[in-house]
């Protein structure tokens, strides 16, 4: 496995990919070593407000809920934010189902668990609220 540190006004993010797989995403981790080129790429491009969308393969394992929670999130527009019961209603479950779903997402940003809120508050993350707002910030996006 190759990993990839990528540094924010946050801290660190680090990026890691097997066989060109993207398999985790970690925040507030340093790490030492190259990932692919176009993935390190579209990582650099999308922190500087310059790409929305990834399209590197990725491989990820979790329950056939917490997968179709995780890749339903990439549904949601770029600079736009749906809220955990907006979210729970489309999964005919509880919003805290959707936020223990989020809590272990093996790859944030690429399946965008920072575009899920509360319903009065930005909600939570398990990089930190810092980590949301920066990202939610990075979008322009308004919630």
């Amino acid at each position: 496995m190759n990993c990839q540190s990528f540094e924010t006004k946050c801290g660190y993010i680090c990026v890691c990919e097997e066989d060109g797989y993207v398999v985790e995403i970690k925040f507030n981790k340093r790490c030492d070593g190259k990932i692919e080129r176009n993935i390190a790429t579209q990582f650099e491009e999308y922190l500087q407000g310059k790409r929305q969308n990834f399209d590197f393969p990725v491989k990820f394992s979790g329950t056939e809920f917490q997968k179709s929670i995780w890749t339903s999130l990439r549904d949601i527009p770029y600079g736009q934010a749906v809220t955990y019961k907006q979210l729970s209603e489309k999964f005919r479950t509880s919003p805290r189902a959707i936020g223990q779903a989020l809590k272990k997402n093996p790859l944030p940003i690429y399946f965008p668990c920072h575009r899920v809120v509360a319903k009065n508050s930005i909600g939570g993350f398990t990089g930190g609220i810092e980590w949301k707002k920066m990202l939610l910030e990075i979008e322009g996006c308004k919630f």
